[in-house]
């Protein structure tokens, strides 16, 4: 570095060659900034989208295996639809072997009425011990032919509503089957849906990487940049260079130097840095430690109080230091 007095670099910072590079590392520095706030914001979006595909993927096969569990729930409801209709059609023959019987009682119980009146019919015309007895025998085997009828047709209408109770549930069972068929194609059809989703989320997610490398590249290539700009500081200006500072050593003392800030920063040092302000450092401390730039040192250089001014800030009313 070489030494020089506080007038020459505020000279040196308002001098054309000094602004040409100032507006030079500005650009390149926003250039990093922007390529470096496009390469993160790709790949976070990259792998936002990634997770959507993931969640996507998994949710379809999710919704396909449902689409196979009303596929087989409406394969069972199709199968116990054909056992209920195998069942229907018994109990329609039971239904009809019993009405048969039935009626043949009842007909049976007709001509057993009717012998009956003409046996009683006789027996009115005169004593007839023999008459009486057919007639006794009769009205006891007509008895029996009514109470059989009623017992048979009690159970040819509990067979009827068997009938009806299962042709019943064959109507349910088929409009379950016909429900289940049409959600297994909808839910399989939503299932297709979401491959479809996850599989153009995944082609995004890549084209999304691939633009955040080469913002990356665009970044890496602007830091570069930005690194020789610096670096040519070196050689145009007589100093060192750090990422934020350029460093200058102090003319006449070499126990202090002067750096001049390349950024705006009002939180991370002692004093508030504004762009291309020069101050006073001490090369062991750097820049842990900032005074406003002054020429010479001051009397109260080893005085703590000065010190802790602009560490710790002041208190009550104290004038101004002079630069």
């Amino acid at each position: 570095m070489k030494p020089q007095r506080l007038t020459e670099i505020r000279a040196l910072l308002a001098s054309p060659e000094f602004q040409s590079w100032w507006t030079e590392i500005q650009t390149a520095r926003t250039e990093t900034l922007a390529a470096q706030a496009r390469s993160d914001d790709l790949l976070a979006e990259a792998t936002m989208l990634e997770a959507r595909a993931e969640f996507s993927q998994r949710s379809a096969i999710d919704t396909l295996y449902q689409a196979d569990e009303w596929g087989d729930s409406a394969g069972k409801m199709e199968a116990r639809s054909g056992e209920l209709e195998n069942k229907a059609f018994r109990a329609v023959s039971d239904f009809e072997e019993q009405r048969y019987k039935a009626s043949e009682l009842w007909y049976r119980q007709g001509a057993s009425e009717k012998t009956l009146e003409e046996k009683r019919e006789a027996l009115s015309a005169g004593p007839n011990r023999k008459l009486e007895t057919e007639v006794k025998a009769l009205e006891k085997s007509h008895r029996h032919l009514q109470e059989e009828y009623q017992r048979d047709m009690q159970r040819r209408d509990q067979l009827w509503l068997e009938v009806e109770r299962i042709w019943a549930e064959v109507a349910d069972a088929r409009m379950q089957e016909a429900e289940q068929k049409l959600l297994a194609k909808r839910v399989r059809r939503q299932a297709e849906t979401l491959f479809a989703t996850a599989d153009q989320r995944k082609k995004h997610a890549l084209q999304l990487k691939q633009e955040a490398d080469q913002a990356l590249l665009a970044f890496q290539l602007a830091s570069a940049k930005t690194e020789n700009i610096l670096d040519a500081a070196k050689e145009r200006f007589g100093c060192s260079r750090g990422k934020d500072f350029l460093y200058f050593a102090q003319k006449g003392n070499q126990k202090m130097a002067f750096c001049v800030s390349l950024l705006e920063d009002r939180e991370s040092y002692n004093l508030e840095v504004q762009p291309l302000s020069v101050y006073s450092i001490d090369p062991q401390r750097g820049v842990g430690f900032l005074e406003p730039a002054r020429e010479h040192p001051r009397a109260d250089e080893n005085d703590q109080r000065f010190e802790n001014y602009f560490l710790q800030g002041r208190k009550g009313p104290h004038p101004s230091a002079s630069i």
